[in-house]
């Protein structure tokens, strides 16, 4: 377990740290709170429902094509602070809201004194969506486009997923049906047995390692020569143990609860 309170402090340590000289060592109080942030090997603490964190909240005006029940124009998602969950997975939920009814605000929201990792706490940053067009990942196209998709990777030296499969945090997509437990073409089924669609993607870096693929924004052309933290491509620092995780609804009833997949790699 580490105190919230520590995490935070250390992200606002560590962002103005990059403002100062390197061989400058930490201050005592900057010292304790890293030590405080240490994770501490405890049982949870909790026996009655915690507080979720908070992941993201997206507002159909930023979002093109966001998927949201008629009449609801903003979607948030949140997540346990603890994995002691089925399949090492957080237990995610999802809120379909109108933004004109969000309108008292607690002061300060309520949450955890402690999580389990630090990883699980998302660092604040704001989003600026970009509409992109992906396409199915190779087990999810026809076999004559495969075979060709095949073909071309062989003759190019490149790899079709660098180009068509979207990296990093998204909305949509096709989804990318692959985990531990699933190697197949079809997305994950509802509990009522419809076939899913893709919501949300907690993903990895923004963009590919040497920006295979070329998904890194062109703002973002220096980001390897810029100092600062977070790093630029991945500015939420979230680390589900190197994986992705997927986020399904089901498209007969958005009263129907969420299926999630953890996800080892990419096609």
């Amino acid at each position: 377990m580490v105190e919230l309170d520590a995490v935070r402090a250390w992200h606002h340590i560590a962002v103005a740290r990059w403002s100062r000289p390197d061989d400058e060592p930490p201050t005592p109080e900057e010292q304790s709170i890293f030590e405080r942030r240490t994770p501490k090997e405890t049982d949870s603490p909790y026996t009655d429902p915690v507080p979720l964190l908070p992941v993201a909240q997206l507002y159909v005006r930023d979002v093109p094509g966001l998927p949201v029940p008629d009449g609801m124009d903003l979607l948030q998602i949140l997540w346990c602070p603890f994995m002691d969950h089925d399949d090492d997975i957080p237990a995610i939920h999802v809120r379909w809201r109108r933004a004109d009814q969000v309108t008292a605000l607690l002061s300060p929201p309520p949450e955890p004194p402690v999580i389990e990792l630090d990883d699980y706490w998302p660092a604040p940053c704001v989003l600026h969506p970009e509409q992109v067009t992906e396409y199915p990942a190779p087990t999810q196209l026809p076999a004559a486009v495969r075979a060709r998709v095949d073909a071309w990777q062989e003759e190019t030296g490149h790899h079709y997923t660098e180009f068509a499969v979207a990296p990093g945090w998204k909305t949509g997509g096709w989804g990318v049906v692959s985990s531990d437990f699933a190697d197949a073409a079809d997305p994950p089924r509802c509990g009522c047995g419809t076939v899913t669609e893709a919501l949300f993607t907690v993903g990895l870096s923004e963009w590919n390692e040497d920006n295979e693929g070329g998904w890194r924004p062109l703002e973002d052309a220096d980001a390897d020569d810029r100092k600062g933290y977070p790093p630029v491509g991945d500015p939420t620092m979230i680390n589900l143990g190197g994986e992705e995780l997927q986020i399904y609804h089901c498209p007969e009833s958005y009263e129907h609860p969420p299926v999630t997949v953890r996800v080892y790699r990419t096609l």
